[in-house]
């Protein structure tokens, strides 16, 4: 099924096609739905079509037979008043559909064939929704989408307003000195374009626990010097990149953080800023254990309330 496409003409275009076509997990809860304000957010600005979908996975037959034509008239019913109901809110065309299999697959599977440039969907933090299939499909897509994904996670019984929209004034990025970590300034930068946003790099530099014990003679000495000496390496670097954006016209601001867990250190510099979003690469499933933030996402994305854009890299760069 398939809503009508709207005039486009959203005046915060500003002549940028960075998103095209935006998609909707919805697994029929209103937990699901309050990804749909930033989602439409963006579709006003950059006249992106906005595509809802929800999946019915099949179960065996001898469990009920009936079950599955009863899920999928009802979760027609339930895209067709979630369509109706958001369609004036969007930016372009706004399309709905129900598709049955493997939710996971599926969602890839149609992010393909619809040419998806971004995926926004709720996500469940710290305590685990046992309801619905959203929170699982939220761990895979963050270990296997081919396309960013923006992670909203509100807070439990919230009812989203279509209405509403979201200000993102400054964007956190965590950075390890890895291309693969470097890959999140692009889409962070595109995503900021749209709201106007500074950009506020971070690194986590470790207490050098493992290589000199305090309770050896002269080693507070000695990991005071390591650590200084990581400290400053790590502002150089930061430093270097934020020049490189400056000089793009953006306004980028650095620091670095010392804590024994990157994705503890990610998120106490995130309430330090303020930050209105964390945008950050992933190296999925597979990955590689030395780069730093590729295993700190999962965490990050637990312990924030703001949202989380997150990016996987083709082949996991090194």
């Amino acid at each position: 099924m398939h809503g009508a496409p709207r005039e486009s003409g959203a005046a915060g275009n500003k002549g940028g096609t960075v998103y095209k076509h935006v998609l909707v997990p919805l697994d029929g809860s209103t937990f699901a739905e309050a990804a749909l304000p930033l989602a439409l957010a963006l579709t006003r600005k950059t006249n992106a079509d906005l595509h809802l979908i929800s999946v019915v996975e099949p179960i065996p037959a001898f469990a009920y037979a009936e079950w599955e034509p009863a899920a999928l008239d009802w979760s027609t019913q339930y895209l067709d008043s979630v369509t109706e109901r958001v369609s004036d809110h969007a930016g372009g065309a706004v399309t709905a559909a129900v598709h049955t299999g493997r939710v996971v697959e599926t969602l890839h599977a149609q992010s393909r064939e619809l040419g998806v440039d971004l995926v926004v969907m709720a996500t469940h933090g710290r305590g685990a929704l046992s309801r619905a299939w959203l929170g699982s499909v939220a761990d895979s897509l963050m270990r296997e989408a081919e396309t960013p994904v923006l992670f909203v996670r509100p807070e439990e019984g919230d009812a989203p307003q279509p209405e509403s929209s979201d200000d993102f004034e400054t964007l956190l990025v965590p950075l390890d000195g890895s291309s693969l970590s470097e890959s999140a300034l692009e889409h962070a930068t595109e995503f900021g374009a749209l709201f106007g946003s500074a950009y506020h790099l971070t690194r986590v530099v470790a207490y050098p626990l493992e290589i000199a014990s305090p309770y050896l003679p002269h080693t507070v000495q000695m990991n005071s010097e390591i650590l200084a000496e990581a400290k400053q390496s790590a502002a150089d670097y930061l430093e270097e990149k934020a020049e490189q954006m400056r000089k793009r016209g953006l306004r980028v601001t650095a620091s670095v953080a010392t804590d024994p867990q990157a994705a503890h250190g990610i998120l106490a510099e995130a309430d330090a800023v303020g930050t209105d979003m964390i945008a950050m690469a992933t190296h999925g499933r597979g990955g590689m254990s030395r780069v730093v933030l590729g295993s700190a996402a999962d965490k990050v994305l637990r312990g924030t309330h703001v949202p989380v854009l997150l990016y996987r890299p083709p082949n996991n760069p090194a």
